[in-house]
C-alpha cells in the first residue's frame, strides 16, 4: 500500500515514464562525475603558471635563433658599406615578399608603404642566405643536442666540419687556418690551434660572439653561461679581447632572455659581469698589448649608459666611440647599444616597425660588419620580445628559418629537462 499520494504516482507510471525518469537519474550523475573528474583534473594555479612560462621561453627561444638569423641574412648585403641610408634600407626590405594571403598577418612595415610596398623597387625574388654566423651558430646548438652538454671536441668537430661541408660562407682567413689544422688527424688539443694564430697572440674578433647565442639558451645559471660561452669562444679566439666579447654577448642573450625590460638594470648586470671577467691577469695583459685601457668592454658599457642618457645620439659618435668592425670590442658593445637603444623609437626608423625590426634595421644603418652586429642585436632582441616580433615576410625571405625554429624547440626541451 502506497504511503503518499507522490510515491502512489510513481508506482502508477507507465514503463515508459519509469524508464525516461531513470535515464534522466543516470545522466545527472554521469555529468556530476564528469564535472568532477574535470575539477580533480584541474590543473592548480601553479601548473598553469607553468605551463604558461615554458610557452613564454619556447617564444624566446625561437625569437633568439631567428632574430639572429634575420640580422644575419638582412645584414649580409650591405656588409663592408661604409654608410646605408635610411631610404635604400627602407627600399630593401619593403621589397621582401609578403606572407600568402589567409596566412600569417601583413608586417607593419608593409602596411606603412603604401599597397604593401610593392612598387619600390619589386620584390625580393631570391632567398637571403645566411653566412658563416648562423652555420657556426646552428653547429654550436647541434653539438649542445647531441652531447646533452658542453664537449669541446665535438664542438670543435662540428665546427671544423660544418666550414669543410660549405665553405663559400664568408668565413674569415684566420679561423679557417684553426679549421683545418682542427680537420688534421694530428690534432689533440682542440684549443691549441686557436692558440697559435697570430704569433701566439690569439685573434680577438667577433667571430665567438656571433655564434654564441646557443649558450645563452641551453644554461640557466650565469656562471655556466660565462664559462661555456669563454670555452665555445677559445676554440677558434685565444685572445681575452675575443673571448671577453663572447662572454659579454652570451650574457646579453642571457639577461634579455630573463626579460630585464630596465635598461640600466640590464646595463648595470652586464658592467659587474664583466668587470669581473676582465679583472684577470691575461685580460688586463691583452688589453694593454693592444693598446686599450684596463677592464674595456665594461668601460664601453658605460659609455653606453651615457648614450641612453643623452637621448637623441648621432650615428658618427656611435661609430666613434663603439665602432662596427670585426673586432669583438667594437661590434659587441654597437649590438648591445643597439637592443638598449631600439627599445624606443628612433628618426631613421618608422614607427610602423616593430621593436626587433627596428633593432636590425638600425644595426645596418650603421654600417661596417652588418651581419654580424645585426646577428648578435637580433639574439638579443628575440630573446627578449619572442618569436611574435619576428615578422612573417622576413621570415620566409631568409635561409633555413625552418631549422632555426627545430634548434629552438629542442634546445627548448633540453632546457627543461635539464632544469
Amino acid at each position: 500500500m502506497p504511503t503518499s499520494g507522490t510515491s502512489g504516482g510513481r508506482q502508477g507510471e507507465s514503463g515508459e515514464g519509469a524508464g525516461l525518469r531513470r535515464t534522466a537519474r543516470l545522466t545527472w550523475r554521469k555529468r556530476s562525475k564528469e564535472r568532477r573528474r574535470g575539477r580533480a583534473e584541474a590543473p592548480p594555479p601553479q601548473r598553469k603558471m607553468a605551463a604558461k612560462a615554458s610557452l613564454l621561453r619556447q617564444s624566446r627561444c625561437r625569437g633568439c635563433l631567428l632574430g639572429a638569423l634575420l640580422g644575419d641574412c638582412l645584414g649580409g648585403g650591405f656588409e663592408a658599406r661604409e654608410s646605408v641610408s635610411a631610404a635604400e634600407l627602407l627600399r630593401f626590405v619593403r621589397a621582401l615578399p609578403s606572407p600568402p594571403r589567409g596566412g600569417s598577418a601583413a608586417e607593419p612595415g608593409e602596411e606603412s608603404s603604401g599597397g604593401g610596398g610593392k612598387s619600390e623597387g619589386g620584390r625580393v625574388s631570391k632567398i637571403l642566405c645566411y653566412s658563416d654566423d648562423t652555420a657556426l651558430a646552428h653547429s654550436l646548438v647541434r653539438s649542445l643536442l647531441a652531447t646533452k652538454d658542453f664537449d669541446e671536441v665535438d664542438m670543435a668537430k662540428r665546427f671544423a666540419e660544418e666550414y669543410d661541408k660549405d665553405p663559400d660562407r664568408s668565413y674569415g682567413g684566420g679561423v679557417v687556418t684553426v679549421f683545418k689544422k682542427l680537420l688534421s688527424p694530428k690534432c689533440r688539443d682542440v684549443f691549441e690551434p686557436a692558440r697559435q694564430q697570430f704569433n701566439g697572440k690569439g685573434s680577438y674578433g667577433n667571430g665567438g660572439a656571433m655564434r654564441v647565442a646557443g649558450i645563452s639558451l641551453a644554461y640557466s645559471d650565469v656562471q655556466d653561461v660565462k664559462k661555456f660561452a669563454k670555452l665555445s669562444a677559445e676554440l677558434t679566439h685565444a685572445n681575452s679581447l675575443g673571448y671577453n666579447g663572447a662572454i659579454l654577448q652570451a650574457l646579453a642573450v642571457h639577461f634579455a632572455l630573463r626579460g630585464e625590460s630596465d635598461r640600466y638594470k640590464f646595463l648595470d648586470q652586464l658592467i659587474g659581469q664583466m668587470e669581473d671577467v676582465e679583472a684577470d691577469d691575461k685580460s688586463v695583459a691583452d688589453a694593454r698589448m693592444l693598446g686599450y685601457e684596463d677592464r674595456p668592454f665594461s668601460k664601453r658599457l658605460k659609455k653606453i649608459k651615457e648614450f641612453l642618457e643623452q637621448g637623441s645620439v648621432s650615428r658618427s659618435d656611435v661609430l666613434l666611440e663603439l665602432g662596427n668592425g670585426i673586432a669583438a670590442l667594437h661590434s659587441v658593445p654597437t649590438a648591445i647599444y643597439s637592443f638598449l637603444r631600439c627599445m624606443e623609437s628612433h628618426p631613421d626608423v618608422p614607427d610602423s616597425y616593430n621593436c626587433l625590426q627596428r633593432t636590425i634595421m638600425y644595426c645596418i644603418l650603421l654600417g661596417g660588419d652588418t651581419d654580424t652586429i645585426a646577428t648578435m642585436a637580433g639574439a638579443m632582441a628575440g630573446a627578449f620580445y619572442g618569436e611574435e616580433q619576428v615578422p612573417p615576410s622576413w621570415k620566409e625571405s631568409c635561409e633555413a628559418y625552418e631549422e632555426a625554429e627545430k634548434l629552438a624547440d629542442a634546445l627548448c626541451e633540453r632546457y627543461h629537462q635539464s632544469a
